[in-house]
């Protein structure tokens, strides 16, 4: 067992419930050594740094703990940057580590952030430097960076799109991972819109169903799997089928997992009156009603599923509780709260597990 550093991203409480969740599916034993809103520190066996952080929406970082510097550049240039990403108060290691690299012969410059109150460097300023990790006591040597420009291309050079009413990337693997849905296994979307749980779901090796009562939606969904496909070597299955989504256990005998983002009101450039939020509300509970029912008569284990929680204007908040929908043969976590700088309407996303 070794020990390494999950730096995580700025949903702390989410980013650690992921990572549990997705390790879980890995089959990976783990022992938490420190927790904070800043990382997670877990003994755990050898592993794929660079494949997990792309699999996973809430980790900026993660690297492995060091003793020393030995061995810690394995290049074969002469000139290298380096950086030491201070996390804590702790005194800074940059003369030690300037040693280092003059011993072993290599000119070495420091790369500090752009940001002037900031000892740390976010994931684009390290993706391109030897990067040490300083947190309390202990050093690490980052193994992978998250990568941002991956997520823009599978974003912005997809054939079709629709901004106002798309599910970001990042929450998409946000709800891939935390449904424990393993490879192989089916996930179904029955608000697919153009497909981004769907691809996400595909590139981790997951089969996947996407239903959409918009035919644009179902036609869209399509041409952004086939690009990914010609992008990628995915060999999973998928299969489209335009339906309302309170009919899913009529069109689908059975899935694995459900993974969605239902209809959760019109756009709001504004926040809303308590009168019209309450309407809004009124008119939502029996879609997500008739949702939970069908989806429960066919999901063999998790059903991941948003409510909107909505800020009225006198400040007060107003949330969907789905549950009273939720059937003996299924339990739920408590919800999680998932925010966005500029969104008028937050979200909490449930957890809906078989017994």
């Amino acid at each position: 067992m070794k020990s390494y550093i999950f730096i995580l991203g700025r949903d702390p409480e989410l980013s650690r419930k992921e990572l549990f969740a997705y390790l879980k599916t890995q089959k990976l034993n783990y022992s938490v050594q420190d927790s904070s809103d800043i990382s997670l520190i877990l003994q755990l066996p050898s592993i794929n740094a660079n494949n997990l952080i792309k699999d996973l929406a809430g980790i900026q970082k993660i690297g492995i703990e060091i003793d020393s510097f030995d061995n810690l550049y394995e290049g074969t240039k002469n000139k290298v940057r380096f950086a030491i990403s201070n996390y804590t108060n702790d005194k800074s290691m940059v003369d030690e580590l300037k040693n280092y690299f003059k011993k072993e012969g290599i000119k070495a410059t420091i790369k500090k952030s752009h940001h002037e109150d900031q000892e740390y460097l976010t994931p684009s300023e390290a993706s391109s430097v030897v990067e040490v990790i300083q947190y309390k006591n202990k050093l690490f040597k980052s193994l992978a960076i998250f990568n941002p420009k991956e997520y823009k291309i599978r974003d912005l050079q997809r054939p079709v799109q629709r901004p106002l009413h798309t599910i970001s990337i990042r929450l998409a693997k946000f709800l891939i991972n935390l449904s424990e849905v393993k490879k192989n296994e089916t996930l179904l979307d029955p608000f697919c819109g153009i497909g981004t749980i769907l691809q996400e779901s595909l590139l981790m090796n997951i089969n996947v169903i996407g239903l959409d009562k918009e035919k644009f939606c179902i036609e869209a969904s399509k041409k952004n799997i086939v690009w990914l496909k010609s992008r990628y070597n995915i060999q999973n299955s998928y299969n489209l089928i335009q339906s309302d989504s309170r009919n899913s256990d009529k069109k689908i005998s059975s899935v694995d997992v459900v993974v969605t983002e239902p209809y959760m009101g019109p756009f709001m450039k504004s926040f809303p009156t308590e009168i019209e939020v309450k309407k809004i509300l009124s008119e939502l509970v029996p879609l997500y009603r008739e949702l939970l029912i069908s989806l429960q008569k066919i999901t063999k284990k998790n059903i991941v599923v948003i409510t909107p929680l909505f800020r009225a204007k006198s400040k007060r908040h107003f949330k969907l509780n789905i549950a009273p929908f939720i059937n003996n043969h299924f339990q739920a976590d408590s919800p999680i709260l998932y925010t966005t700088p500029t969104s008028k309407m937050h979200r909490e996303i449930w957890i809906i597990r078989r017994k």
